[in-house]
């Protein structure tokens, strides 16, 4: 407690001369049907707490060497139909990903990321009881701080005197840092780190007595942007009763300029429909040209003045972003096409 009150009454002080970053709820909330990307990173000379004060930090990973060419993906659908869904009923959308075996089941708000357990199989699937794991909550702002509690019961076994049980779980977030981040990709302003404690007893009873006592406990850090959907930098590591497993460093290889992106312009500048089957109009004044990024950052159409629409009609379905260049700056806008 000490330790969060010294982190507040700091940012407190430094705020004086330094706006306190905000991440909001507008695209971190995953819906049915998204996708995300990641470069596995190479964890030589990675130093996560960067350089400068904590409300002006420099993480320069402009070096960062890349962990071979693995496409890390994860994607929310909705859990009607996949297996397991029947343990969870009050779920609203699921997590799979390329690194997950099945799929972590989710109850969200419109503000909030709620974990309700995970099914892997049949003989290994876990259930939370009474309340959630809240993964984040927003709009989370550089200095705030959020703790959550939750247990359940790892299945199928039993409940009773011999049963395996999730206890003494929580959650701690602290956004500790911001500043400006340097990937191999770009340079990204107006960053929140954002530190994530979480651990959890995993016991076994036998005759209603405890047997084992296994604690797991993962450290990580996340790097949002506000404007970026999902964090665009990954760092943290896991530990069984204490020893460390391997350590997990990825990014989202996307090269999109956010240190030029002011809401107030953001705001004047419209996209729609949106989604779309491949049409998209554009609104707004000022503009001088867009180009079409796909989600592994790579420009895949570019439009050159006196526009009206962008056809993406020859594309895959999926999620895009439009960097559209204006007089006065940059705007990314995400565009879905169905």
């Amino acid at each position: 407690m000490r330790k969060i009150t010294l982190l507040l009454s700091l940012f407190s002080v430094l705020a004086i001369n330094a706006q306190l970053i905000t991440i909001t709820e507008t695209y971190q909330i995953p819906q049915n049907g998204d996708t995300i990307h990641y470069q596995k990173a190479n964890t030589f000379g990675f130093d996560k707490d960067g350089v400068g004060a904590v409300t002006d930090k420099l993480w320069d990973f402009h070096a960062l060497m890349n962990d071979g060419n693995e496409d890390i993906q994860f994607w929310w659908t909705a859990p009607i139909g996949l297996a397991g869904a029947d343990s969870f009923p009050t779920a609203n959308i699921a997590r799979g990903g390329t690194t997950e075996n099945g799929y972590f089941f989710y109850n969200n708000s419109t503000t909030e990321l709620n974990r309700i357990g995970w099914y892997g199989d049949a003989t290994n699937f876990g259930i939370y009881r009474n309340s959630f794991a809240t993964e984040f909550k927003f709009p989370f702002t550089a200095g705030d701080n959020n703790s959550v509690s939750y247990s359940g019961r790892y299945a199928p076994f039993n409940l009773g005197e011999d049963s395996v049980t999730i206890e003494l779980g929580n959650i701690s977030l602290q956004a500790d840092m911001q500043g400006t981040l340097i990937l191999p990709t770009g340079e990204f302003h107006n960053v929140l780190r954002i530190h994530d404690v979480e651990s959890f007893h995993l016991k076994a009873y036998i005759a209603g007595t405890p047997a084992t006592d296994n604690l797991i406990e993962d450290d990580y850090y996340y790097w949002f942007v506000d404007t970026i959907f999902q964090p665009i930098l990954i760092y943290g590591t896991t530990a069984i009763d204490g020893s460390e497993q391997a350590e997990v460093l990825r990014y989202q290889p996307i090269d999109v300029p956010t240190n030029v992106l002011e809401n107030t312009l953001n705001d004047k500048i419209k996209i729609y429909p949106n989604p779309s089957n491949g049409i998209f109009e554009i609104q707004g004044e000022n503009i001088n040209s867009v180009k079409i990024i796909d989600i592994k950052g790579e420009q895949i159409k570019t439009e050159i003045k006196n526009f009206k629409k962008i056809d993406l009609t020859e594309m895959e379905k999926g999620i895009y972003f439009a960097k559209i260049y204006t007089n006065n700056g940059i705007v990314i806008r995400k565009i879905v096409l169905e």
